[in-house]
């Protein structure tokens, strides 16, 4: 008889999936991010795909509080499917 089967955990504990929703376009973008990798690194390829000249033009949210491009899913407690929202920043009177 062989050895009893193991599940094989396949996916990388230090990556999350992060869905963000655009007020731009009806479709939501999902991106595999790194635990300890800055915000700033899904801003930016969010912006690639979204065609957004700067990014630092719209506001990205996420549990309704303004995220900083330089902290981290970890240090933001983001678990794997949260949903960031972003707006396009108005300027205007």
């Amino acid at each position: 008889m062989g050895s009893p089967l193991v599940p094989v955990k396949l996916e990388n504990e230090n990556e999350i999936n992060l869905k963000v929703v655009s007020q731009l376009n009806e479709l939501d973008q999902y991106f595999r991010v790194k635990r300890d990798e800055p915000m700033q690194q899904l801003m930016i390829r969010w912006s690639v795909r979204a065609d957004v000249q700067d990014y630092r033009t719209c506001r990205f949210l996420f549990d309704g509080k303004r995220v900083d491009e330089k902290k981290t899913p970890k240090e933001l407690k983001m678990e794997d499917g949260d949903s960031i929202d972003v707006f396009t920043e108005l300027i205007g009177g």
